[in-house]
């Protein structure tokens, strides 16, 4: 056979095949490359010249193992099970007490479509209705709004005006809600509030401040639209206020975002509350902090199982509730036209936490008064679990109840609505809340009740 590498055509010599085969072989492991032999003349190739096109190739390379196996959570298979316990979630520990090592994980939860009255707020009467107004009392509100010239004039043409001897009521244009000023707004918008029948009051949805672009992020909606919303705003507290939902949803082309924007002005900022065992915990001293009533002897079993798992595991807090309670977490009620289940409050809620059946008698919220005050006792401080809490306005109004869970943390229902579920809550944003109830000026206490039972 002729070796077309030979000059002559002979066969190379297996020394020779070897000698022209090494540098290939070699290049990549040493500093420095052999001398190539050749008969025309030596050539010395330095490993250095390749340096530069070398670095470029390994970057370009790792653009596209990073568009091919992306980094951080991404890159977990979430088709397989056993790597999504590799995903991080957003917890944070809450501070150590008798009630063990707890976690909560932020999320937000929102009423079912079919409980979303996206037609009916469209179309509620946009009309403003100042009951108990006559003619100077309603001028002294508008200059007191800070209106400009244009504005006041729309607003204090008395021709546009309906009055009868139940007060004052006017239909303002869309130009003219738009052009409003947050002050503005916040002015007229807190004197129609008093009124149940306004729109203002019945389409009334809050954000908290510092959370508005975070409320809205995943909304769907389009940014000229969450923009609009957000200028129709104005504060309260730490809170924004938002009261006209119909204006903005007759702006709107497609059903879809209609429905979009009243999931987002409805849902609520909740929690998760895990518990973490682990082979050290305490569980005596846990079982008498969770174990309440007739419930308490499932939990030191479900405690002491755990606590047999080879650095410990986490458990949902729900678990401990009493049945019912559990049962009604993170759920919404369905409507009724039982004008009983429309009184199912706050209080109603708190003072049926550890009942197997609702009591009916704490649908009037003068047997809650004397049930706190003939079967429990003030606490001022070291909440524990079950304990009832308050919010009272400074002039001893109990505004709300809620019972407390752990740490900061606290079981509520913040109203008798369908779209209001039961749900966890931090003190700090259940106080922001309700002070949307209540003027700027004042402030809300908390007073905290524990059973003679316990």
């Amino acid at each position: 056979m002729i070796d077309p590498t030979k000059p002559d055509g002979k066969r190379m010599t297996r020394s020779q095949a070897l000698l022209l085969a090494a540098p290939l072989a070699a290049a990549p492991l040493g500093t420095s490359a052999p001398t190539v032999i050749s008969r025309k003349r030596a050539t010395h190739f330095s490993p250095w010249i390749w340096a530069p096109w070398l670095a470029v190739f390994c970057v370009a390379l790792g653009y596209l193992a990073r568009g091919w196996f992306p980094l951080g959570s991404n890159s977990i298979d979430m088709k397989d099970p056993a790597k999504l316990a590799e995903l991080a979630d957003k917890a944070t520990p809450l501070k150590p007490g008798p009630w063990g090592m707890l976690e909560s994980v932020p999320f937000y939860i929102e009423p079912p479509e079919e409980y979303l009255p996206v037609k009916a707020v469209e179309e509620s009467s946009r009309q403003w209705k100042f009951t108990g107004y006559n003619a100077a009392m309603l001028a002294d509100l508008f200059n007191s709004a800070d209106l400009d010239s244009i504005q006041k004039a729309d607003l204090l043409d008395e021709s546009k005006w309906t009055i009868t001897g139940n007060g004052i009521s006017l239909t303002p244009s869309d130009p003219l809600v738009l052009s409003l000023a947050p002050h503005s707004r916040k002015v007229i918008y807190g004197a129609l509030a008093l009124f149940p029948d306004n729109s203002v009051s019945q389409n009334r949805s809050y954000f908290p401040a510092d959370k508005f672009d975070e409320y809205f992020s995943k909304s769907g909606l389009p940014s000229d639209t969450v923009a609009l919303v957000k200028r129709l705003s104005f504060p309260h507290g730490k809170l924004l206020f938002f009261c006209d939902a119909p204006l903005v949803l007759s702006k709107l082309d497609s059903y879809p975002d209609k429905l979009r924007l009243m999931k987002v002005l409805t849902r609520k900022s909740t929690l998760l509350l895990r518990l973490h065992v682990t082979p050290e915990t305490d569980i005596n001293a846990l079982t008498d902090y969770w174990a309440k009533g007739k419930w308490g002897k499932d939990i030191r079993p479900m405690l002491e199982a755990l606590v047999d798992i080879p650095g410990g595991q986490r458990m949902g807090v729900g678990r401990f509730f009493p049945p019912h309670a559990r049962d009604a977490l993170f759920t919404f009620p369905y409507p009724s036209l039982n004008p009983d289940d429309a009184k199912k409050d706050c209080h109603y809620t708190a003072l049926n936490f550890f009942n197997d059946t609702p009591d009916n008698r704490f649908l009037d919220v003068n047997n809650v008064k004397q049930t706190l005050t003939t079967d429990y006792y003030p606490v001022m401080s070291d909440w524990r679990y079950g304990d009832i809490l308050e919010l009272v306005r400074p002039n001893g109004e109990a505004i709300h109840s809620c019972v407390f869970i752990a740490d900061n943390i606290v079981y509520t229902k913040n109203s008798a609505q369908p779209m209001e579920p039961c749900m966890l809550m931090t003190i700090p944003d259940l106080i922001d809340t309700f002070s949307s109830l209540i003027p700027e000026t004042e402030t809300l206490k908390i007073i905290g009740y524990r059973s003679k039972g316990d």
